[in-house]
């Protein structure tokens, strides 16, 4: 299944990745492995998030890699993912 991201996304990832790598590298590296690895195994169907609506209104599932959470939409050919977003941070969802 094709894997595409929104540009929120991208943009999550890249600053939480950043982030964590001025701090403390491994855990980078780890938490970049870890978010790449969901998001393989949901391309994969291994299994299925709960729905929720995000504040925008879009239907999403999602899927924690703590402490964060991923965003998604399952289309037939395509998995989107819309955010990938820390949860202290301020709810995406309503």
């Amino acid at each position: 299944m094709k894997v595409t991201y929104t540009e929120e996304a991208v943009a999550d990832i890249v600053e939480a990745i950043t982030y964590l790598n001025e701090r403390n590298p491994t855990a980078a590296a780890n938490l970049d492995a870890d978010i790449a690895q969901c998001i393989e195994r949901l391309a994969d169907r291994e299994f299925e998030g709960p729905v929720s609506r995000l504040r925008s209104g879009a239907v999403v599932r999602s899927w924690g890699v703590p402490p964060f959470r991923i965003y998604y939409q399952r289309h037939p050919d395509e998995l989107l993912i819309v955010r990938v977003y820390h949860q202290a941070r301020r709810p995406v969802t309503r």
